[in-house]
């Protein structure tokens, strides 16, 4: 019978109940994003490692190995705390063991604070900590160890590591490397010292990545740079997951990456040049969206678009009114409620300033300045301009407390650099 693979799943920066980012207009004011949306949204940390927690034991692995940040350790968090006992106990009770190094938001005290780990899991806090064998049913399967960039792990030293027979890398069980968070500067010498480890699992955020990429570059295809399941920016677009290894009788080794994230970050760029209106520009818009791969277990896919041109016309696009309007629009057409849901953020066009002739821009541009120099404006103050200005005498009696209660100053200053550059584009066309 042949003998069963070694499997391990890697992940990294679960960073449970972390908030996700960018959830805001151009205006910094919440969308108008869908109370289910935004409750999808609020507990996306905690659905990937759920899924994660069900990836292992579908594919029955021999170990998960969580490489640092699975939670902010400054900032205690129930639900976080409680996600990972509950996932952490479905493993146990499934005998799959877990290791784990801590991070830079979750360092090694921060594991010690917690109130309850189960047996299965062990936290490696020093570096000189005793590797650790995987094995099943008395067959070696792998040696665990946590490694950093000063490390040197070596042919020549494996033979001192403990319960390693040989150096002979057919001769001894896999040797996986857990890259501890380092702020070590210090250039690595041109001798790869962690060439003697058969795979080296990274946390994409740790300083010492380029560091580990440039001692390994003799043997790229035993690192793995793990991103977290679960982006919180759109600094962090596309597919994220968990990195399945297996390992066959021959050692032959198959990565598979398996994408866990149910909120997806994307940036795309839209051409403006040769459109003739809003809805052929909305068209092009669509088809862009349509082409895009779904991804499994993708449940909300937030966009922000970039407006490109050629042309020196920006057709308004460059006021924030006109892409928040357009981005309504475009999120009606797209999403799909009961089904993927899409949130579309669209950054306005920067001020062509070419646009107005030379005798003006200065002006304009110190009226553009002279805007965003003012300080914030309250309610109060604003009233009190408007009261002082005689605006109640233009209106119905009633209107006015209704009115003045319901605008928002943002909107007022909003406005007033949309007609700015109204005014000065038109008096430069007379001219």
């Amino acid at each position: 019978m042949a003998t069963k693979p070694l499997r391990l799943l890697h992940a990294a920066n679960l960073r449970l109940d972390c908030p996700l980012q960018h959830v805001f207009d151009s205006r910094g004011e919440i969308s108008p994003v869908p109370d289910d949306v935004l409750e999808l949204i609020s507990i996306a940390t905690l659905t990937a490692f759920d899924r994660l927690i069900d990836l292992a034991i579908e594919r029955d692995i021999d170990a998960l190995l969580i490489t640092g940040n699975t939670f902010e350790g400054s900032v205690p968090s129930l639900s976080a705390e409680a996600a990972l006992r509950i996932g952490l106990d479905r493993l146990y009770e499934h005998q799959i063991p877990v290791f784990v190094t801590p991070g830079t938001i979750d360092p090694a005290n921060a594991w010690e604070d917690l109130s309850y780990l189960p047996n299965n899991v062990h936290v490696f806090k020093e570096l000189d900590e005793t590797p650790i064998d995987l094995s099943d049913r008395g067959r070696d399967l792998a040696t665990i160890l946590p490694v950093s960039v000063d490390s040197t792990i070596d042919l020549r030293t494996l033979e001192n590591l403990n319960n390693t027979k040989s150096s002979d890398r057919n001769g001894r069980p896999f040797l996986v490397g857990l890259l501890f968070p380092s702020r070590s500067t210090t250039k690595l010498s041109a001798t790869n010292r962690l060439t003697g480890l058969d795979w080296l699992a990274c946390n994409e955020s740790d300083v010492a990545i380029e560091l580990a990429k440039r001692d390994q570059k003799q043997n790229d295809e035993s690192l793995n740079v793990q991103s977290g399941p679960q982006g919180l920016s759109f600094n962090e677009c596309g597919p994220r997951g968990a990195t399945l290894l297996e390992v066959d009788g021959l050692r032959n080794v198959k990565e598979t990456f398996i994408p866990l994230c149910p909120v997806r970050w994307e940036r795309l760029t839209q051409s403006l040049d040769g459109l003739s209106s809003k809805d052929d520009l909305l068209e092009r818009m669509l088809d862009v969206v349509e082409r895009q791969p779904e991804l499994r277990g993708e449940l909300v896919r937030i966009i922000e678009w970039r407006l490109d041109r050629t042309l020196g016309e920006t057709k308004g696009w460059e006021r924030d009114a006109a892409v928040s309007e357009l981005a309504a629009a475009l999120t009606q057409l797209t999403d799909k409620p009961g089904g993927l849901r899409f949130i579309h953020r669209i950054r306005p066009l920067d001020t062509d300033l070419s646009l107005i002739d030379s005798g003006h821009r200065e002006l304009l541009t110190e009226y553009l300045l002279a805007i965003n120099r003012r300080s914030p404006v309250t309610r109060t103050a604003m009233t009190k301009w408007l009261t002082d200005g005689r605006v109640a005498n233009t209106l119905k009696t009633g209107r006015w407390e209704s009115w003045a209660e319901s605008i928002e100053p943002e909107t007022v200053a909003g406005r007033s650099q949309e007609l700015g550059w109204d005014w000065f584009t038109s008096m430069s066309k007379r001219i």
